[in-house]
């Protein structure tokens, strides 16, 4: 075969491969709980009762009365090869009657945060890596409206706290992929875009019991709920997964 008749039936031979973005599938499924889950109490609120409140519901933990799916669970792949590019994106958590919304959140490390104070009132806003114990954000916000921009520089579970009302409380989870999802109302996730291949897939959620208060009140919850499993991803369609909290101790 003369190299002019090669170089064509290597071009034709490219054009018929699939391409990455081809040969991948999805990962979809759902987090629920196994057996009559806690009723939670409300959380007395100690500073600036006019505009919070009392007390707030308790966002630690949020099942479905409809499925028993459980909100506010992050799933994330990990082991994934050569990750996907693209833009982390943007973020937006807000201040919002004394809570923060979304109460959970999972983003790209290089992703732009942006803390918005929906409050008449005073927050300052703390992430701290729980790895480390080590404070990573500290946002002032005096005034409703204001908006401060952060990138996340560092990928890790992040606990959010607010030192003027130290009843507040929620998380960010940063990974150094796209691989991952936050559960909705129902339970339910889907991560799309996968190569195909066997990995290892975890389900985490925060701690949802008080074990105790610090001497200014602030809430101290259990340790998070983590499940973790293999998956085999196929070259196109999708695979389920299901996970049932609590895990096991």
């Amino acid at each position: 075969m003369s190299p002019r008749a090669l170089a064509a039936l290597a071009f034709l031979l490219l054009l018929l491969s699939p391409s990455p973005e081809a040969l991948a599938g999805s990962v979809s499924g759902s987090v629920v709980f196994r057996g009559e889950p806690p009723t939670l109490p409300p959380i007395e609120v100690l500073k600036d009762r006019e505009t919070c409140g009392q007390s707030v519901p308790s966002d630690a933990l949020v099942v479905s009365p409809k499925n028993g799916g459980v909100r506010n669970t992050v799933v994330s792949i990990e082991g994934v090869p050569a990750p996907a590019q693209g833009e982390p994106g943007e973020v937006v958590l807000e201040n919002r009657r004394c809570r923060f919304v979304p109460h959970v959140i999972a983003l790209r490390v290089g992703a732009e945060l942006a803390i918005v104070n929906g409050d008449p009132v005073l927050h300052n806003l703390r992430a701290w890596l729980a790895e480390a114990q080590r404070n990573v954000l500290n946002v002032v916000q005096p005034n409703q409206g204001q908006e401060t921009r952060r990138t996340i520089k560092r990928p890790g579970v992040m606990a959010l706290t607010c030192d003027t009302h130290v009843h507040m409380a929620g998380h960010i989870l940063a990974f150094d992929h796209p691989y991952f999802a936050v559960t909705g109302e129902d339970g339910g996730f889907r991560i799309d875009g996968v190569p195909p291949g066997t990995y290892r897939i975890t389900a985490w959620h925060e701690g949802w019991t008080v074990l105790r208060r610090t001497p200014e009140g602030r809430p101290v919850y259990a340790p998070p709920h983590v499940l973790s499993r293999s998956v085999t991803v196929p070259d196109t369609g999708g695979v389920q997964v299901v996970f049932e909290l609590p895990a096991s101790r």
